[in-house]
């Protein structure tokens, strides 16, 4: 089965993109193979992502990575053919090598397949309060020279007025972080994300970091949202 092309976006290259001595074609496209495919591989196992060229090679399209070993993936007739099987070649690997961590995890660490707690970051936010103010920081400017005096922009949260304050002994610039605790649930979280082994590790990261933090609903034997905080204090 070929992998479908329609989400690629290609973006043309000319004589400068690479040296010489590099084995890519003078002109060609450039495009991306997102880390996270084929979403059927564990998300513990995701890479970052990767650039690739595909370029017109004696008579055939040919696929390579820019920034790895510059292994040829896939080559066709048409530059979509061999972009699909580069797709197909990488989700093949990829998938093996989601298997062998699996395995090594089970049989040689005695863990399970991957790491049960997840702890997602959600969302932050820092405030700045004064005597006067409590507002919503929008932009730091630290000025440099030895008497710059570093200023928040903040929006004030009851009025939604914008104010330039200046740090000082009565300024605090306060940071707000929500977070979710995924254990078992099925969920494939994205973004600002850490793993852990078990609950211990994972609420003591959370309270470290985060200032308020859910267990998904969806986890087995979830505890409540109010006291997942809570249960790491004690």
């Amino acid at each position: 089965m070929i992998a479908s092309t329609d989400h690629v976006q290609f973006t043309k290259y000319g004589p400068d993109q690479f040296p010489e001595h590099l084995p890519f074609a003078r002109r060609g496209f450039l495009f991306t193979v997102p880390g996270s495919f084929p979403v059927d591989t564990p998300a513990f196992t995701n890479v970052t992502n990767w650039e690739m060229a595909v370029y017109r090679s004696f008579g055939e399209w040919v696929v390579r990575d820019v920034d790895g070993p510059r292994k040829e993936w896939g080559t066709g007739p048409t530059r979509r053919t061999a972009v699909a099987y580069a797709f197909n070649e990488i989700a093949r690997v990829r998938r093996l090598r989601a298997a062998e961590i699996a395995d090594r995890r089970v049989n040689l660490l005695g863990l399970e397949p991957e790491p049960p707690y997840t702890l997602e970051t959600t969302g932050s936010v820092s405030f700045v309060i004064t005597p006067n103010l409590i507002g919503r920081l929008n932009r730091t400017d630290s000025p440099a020279g030895p008497d710059a005096t570093t200023t928040y922009l903040a929006t004030d949260l009851r009025t939604g007025r914008k104010h330039t304050v200046e740090a000082g002994d009565q300024v605090a610039v306060h940071p707000v972080a929500a977070g979710v605790l995924h254990n078992r649930c099925g969920c494939n979280p994205e973004g600002a994300i850490v793993r852990f082994e078990n609950a211990t590790g994972a609420i003591d990261y959370a309270r470290r970091t985060l200032s308020v933090c859910w267990a998904c609903p969806k986890a087995p034997d979830a505890p409540k949202a109010e006291g997942l905080m809570d249960q790491a204090a004690r």
